[in-house]
């Protein structure tokens, strides 16, 4: 067993997900990995995969994912049950289509937790409080966003709103059981929420900003996995067409 527990989410069916596994199985041990399914529960039986949990929920399953504030509280919840009396002490979340092109990206994540004394790494992040962000700007008039971060804060200044990419961060085990346990929490989109309560909880948040170039929110990049390995990426995205 690895001290890191690769958390992945797809909703692909089971033909799919096994050579999505094919592929991680070149990275990462397949025990060290978690299934987290958001696909039908018909399909979930059909994994041949025994690490998998089923995602059932509302707050994954949006189709406009920003205006309905999309949330992954459910899936790190049941996450952190799973993990309950298992030793990982980093957990790696990671979206179906960002994948891994260095044999060594799980020790690069976590040479970089030690190198900036933080506990989370992400992609793309920015304080956003205060600007015309338009994830901060959907939620800044809802009473109960600001409601939310001055009753869960452990930091002088409550105002803080991160934003960070949500295909892929990195965690010290800690700091993902602290996030994962917020419950019956207001609707926040994924991408405020996941770096603005792991502040709060007075957790250090960083981002990778070295490797952000090779993580975008649009586009498919399967045909550039060589091009983007040979300049130094760890991991990819978005590659939805690998599985197919």
């Amino acid at each position: 067993m690895s001290d890191t527990l690769t958390l992945l989410l797809t909703h692909q069916k089971a033909p799919q997900v096994a050579r999505m596994l094919n592929y991680w199985n070149d990275f990462v041990s397949g025990g060290d990995i978690l299934i987290a399914y958001g696909g039908p529960a018909a399909e979930f039986s059909r994994l041949g995969h025994d690490a998998r949990i089923l995602i059932d929920s509302p707050r994954l399953k949006t189709t406009d994912h920003q205006r309905q504030k999309q949330s992954y509280q459910d899936l790190f919840y049941a996450a952190r049950e799973w993990l309950c009396g298992r030793p990982y002490r980093f957990v790696h979340f990671v979206e179906y289509d960002q994948v891994p092109v260095h044999k060594e990206f799980l020790s690069l994540h976590r040479d970089f937790l030690k190198a900036e004394s933080c506990e989370v790494a992400g992609f793309h992040l920015a304080r956003v409080d205060g600007t015309s962000n338009p994830h901060f700007l959907n939620h800044v008039s809802d009473p109960d966003f600001t409601k939310l971060w001055q009753l869960v804060t452990v930091r002088d200044d409550c105002s803080v709103v991160l934003s960070m990419f949500g295909s892929g961060s990195f965690w010290q085990r800690e700091a993902f059981d602290a996030v994962a346990a917020l419950r019956d929490t207001p609707p926040v989109y994924l991408e405020l929420f996941i770096p603005t309560a792991a502040h709060h909880l007075g957790f250090r948040v960083r981002g990778m900003t070295s490797q952000q170039h090779f993580i975008r929110n649009l586009g498919e990049l399967r045909s550039r996995m060589s091009e983007f390995q040979a300049a130094g990426a760890w991991s990819i995205h978005p590659v939805k067409t690998l599985w197919d």
